[in-house]
């Protein structure tokens, strides 16, 4: 249904059910598209109308929401008692099993970022025991069948005492590689700590956000730059496979990407950048400024201007497992001179689509290989670029060895190590929450050893009633920080 409505035409193109900002109850929403974006409408009795942006591109929108997705049910889940979201666990009507469990094993944290969703509590200390995290991690196995990794974060968990015994029990059948988010300050300091991570095969989510001082005092309430780029340094030197993990503000630091892409393409042991764009909820986020939300179509129209073109917009594609506005994924060959060369330039896309089903790594299987040298043959005989041929050809020969049998888990290991990836990850807010997003959520949150909740769920719905992050507004005390001057 279309119409005219302040000299620009408007689309209706779904309904659903999303939140109010203000008084944060379940209201009606729906998707509309206004000239060539694509807007989150929600009306509330109460408050009235409220509008969130969630395409910048009409065409991009219809073009995700039409392509297939990969739900695959979870295997352990709940009779539906009460109206979604109040009744996660999974529900039985949640689409997806979870493929990245997210656990917060403290609550301590060594900054008080502006732009945090989270109340890292000074007040009341906790760091989550040996036997809770292993009872949390057999919970997790049972109620998934298994996952490709799981990430351990916080707080800020390298402040952990036992860190290292937690990443011990995590290494264990049914669970492929462990990650730990950080922003990097302890890293920096303690070489020591840096060197065990590598021996441990941990994976570092490191948090990098901007190199410039002023953006970190904005963002993360003082200037950190150096202690980060002495944290690159130290994982660098001891070969730790690290991920950047960016928070774009809209308005603030944008002006980051281009440098932050140079760094992925020319640092080896960097295997993956990922942008999450500003969640406008919680300590930080529900009160920092501007509250400029950038869908994910905004992202990677980004990425292609401060790339130069290096990573084009078209070489995104809409992760299977997930909402389409929620996640998108491209995969890169890097020369380690800067220069990129995209896997769909080589290998089909519906291929890689079909791989990505069970989680946010390729599954590298024999259809995958047989598609590696179909396109080896084929870049040889157009003469393409010898580089990437001996790329592809190197490929081939480490993560499908003649004579070896490796599981799925070490193929994705070696295949990284010439394949560079970025992934776009919009979490929800207030503003964007939408239930269709929401029952789609493959990244889940372990309670209590009894119940996976979806991690934007858990944070607009369920973080409220867990006293270790959260202080009800107008407690006063050490929890209560305030923002930057």
């Amino acid at each position: 249904m279309s119409c005219v409505a302040g000299g620009e035409p408007v689309t209706f193109l779904s309904a659903s059910r999303g939140m109010c900002r203000a008084c944060r109850r379940m209201v009606r929403v729906r998707y509309v598209a206004r000239g060539h974006r694509v807007f989150l409408e929600r009306t509330c009795p109460e408050h009235g109308v409220g509008r969130a942006l969630v395409a910048e591109s009409v065409g991009w929108y219809l073009a995700a929401m039409q392509r297939g997705s990969s739900s695959r049910p979870p295997p352990r889940s709940f009779p539906k008692r009460a109206e979604c979201p109040h009744d996660c666990g999974p529900c039985s009507f949640h689409a997806q099993a979870c493929h990245l469990p997210v656990v917060s094993i403290t609550n301590a944290c060594d900054l008080r970022c502006p732009i945090c969703f989270t109340y890292n509590r000074a007040d009341r200390t906790y760091f989550m025991s040996r036997d809770e995290f292993v009872r949390q991690l057999d919970f997790v196995i049972e109620a998934s069948g298994g996952v490709d990794l799981i990430n351990i974060t916080g707080g800020e968990p390298t402040s952990h005492p036992q860190l290292f015994d937690l990443i011990e029990a995590a290494r264990r059948t049914g669970i492929g590689r462990v990650t730990l988010n950080t922003n990097g300050l302890r890293l920096a300091r303690e070489l020591d700590m840096v060197e065990r991570l590598a021996e441990l095969g941990a994976y570092v989510v490191l948090s990098l956000d901007t190199l410039d001082p002023r953006i970190s005092f904005r963002m993360h309430g003082r200037d950190i730059v150096a202690e980060k780029l002495r944290a690159l340094e130290l994982l660098d030197r001891f070969g730790v496979q690290t991920t950047l993990l960016m928070v774009l503000a809209g308005g603030v630091n944008e002006g980051e990407l281009g440098r932050l892409i140079d760094i992925l393409l020319e640092r080896s042991f960097i295997r993956s950048l990922t942008i999450q764009t500003m969640t406008y909820t919680g300590r930080g986020g529900g009160t920092f400024r501007p509250r400029e939300h950038i869908p994910v179509d905004g992202v990677t129209r980004r990425v292609e201007e401060a790339s130069g073109g290096r990573i084009r917009q078209r070489d995104f594609l809409p992760l299977p497992s997930a909402h389409p506005l929620c996640y998108s994924v491209a995969y890169f060959v890097a020369d380690g001179r800067g220069g990129a060369r995209s896997l769909l330039g080589v290998l089909d896309r519906s291929l890689l689509e079909r791989h990505l089903t069970r989680g946010y790594l390729l599954d590298a299987g024999a259809e995958l290989e047989e598609a590696l040298r179909l396109a080896i043959d084929r870049v040889w005989s157009e003469g393409d670029d010898p580089g990437l041929l001996k790329t592809m050809k190197d490929v081939l020969g480490r993560v499908f060895p003649p004579g070896e049998t490796l599981d799925r888990h070490e193929r994705q290991r070696r295949a990284e190590q010439a394949v560079k990836t970025v992934y776009v990850h919009s979490h929800m807010d207030e503003d964007t929450y939408e239930i269709g997003r929401a029952m789609r959520c493959p990244d889940q949150v372990p309670v209590d050893g009894e119940k996976l909740i979806g991690a934007c769920n858990y944070n607009l719905f369920y973080r409220q009633n867990d006293e270790r992050f959260w202080v009800e507004a107008g407690v006063v005390g050490k929890a209560e920080v305030q923002g930057p001057p």
